[in-house]
């Protein structure tokens, strides 16, 4: 996908938001595994070019935690990707536990780089305020949907992939 970006500028929402649901069954798969893949952004999405389907790669950050106690298997250090990775990914034992918010982080991010055809910003640059605007081409729902992902503080993201999905589907309101 981010090749794709870097070739036509950003996309559409519609196209966006497909690839996004793709990725996001993708995670919601490895999630019920106890499984967190901690590096999704555009430049791990393959898009296969005979269905346009896309295809999450690139599993070497991810870890897996323990069904019982949530806690990881493993000690493998944990990478970032600037603009990609939240906080807590950039703390020792920052993601010791399982927590699908930190890939939901992502996601968004993800999201937001394909709809805008910028970097998001750093996780750093959320705490003292909000993203970007947006741009015209981009409904109030994937907005809301991108800017609740990003939260600066997991607790404030969407708790599962479920959750994101939903505010991405959301109808709006009627006045």
């Amino acid at each position: 996908l981010s090749e794709m970006v870097k070739r036509s500028g950003a996309m559409g929402e519609r196209d966006a938001v497909a690839y996004i649901k793709q990725v996001a069954s993708a995670l919601e798969y490895i999630h019920s595994k106890q499984i967190m893949h901690l590096d999704v952004k555009p430049a791990n999405i393959m898009v296969r070019r005979d269905d346009n389907s896309a295809i999450l790669i690139d599993f070497g950050l991810s870890k897996h935690y323990d069904a019982t106690s949530g806690e990881a298997t493993s000690t493998t250090p944990v990478g970032v990707s600037h603009g990609f990775a939240p906080i807590e990914q950039y703390k020792q034992g920052g993601v010791s536990k399982f927590s699908p918010e930190t890939d939901i982080y992502s996601l968004g991010a993800t999201l937001y780089a394909l709809v805008t055809a910028q970097m998001p910003p750093l996780y750093s640059e959320l705490e003292m305020g909000d993203l970007p605007a947006m741009p015209a081409s981009v409904s109030r729902e994937c907005d809301a949907a991108i800017r609740s992902a990003m939260q600066y503080l997991r607790r404030h993201r969407p708790q599962s992939v479920d959750e994101f999905l939903s505010l991405l589907d959301a109808k709006p309101a009627l006045l």
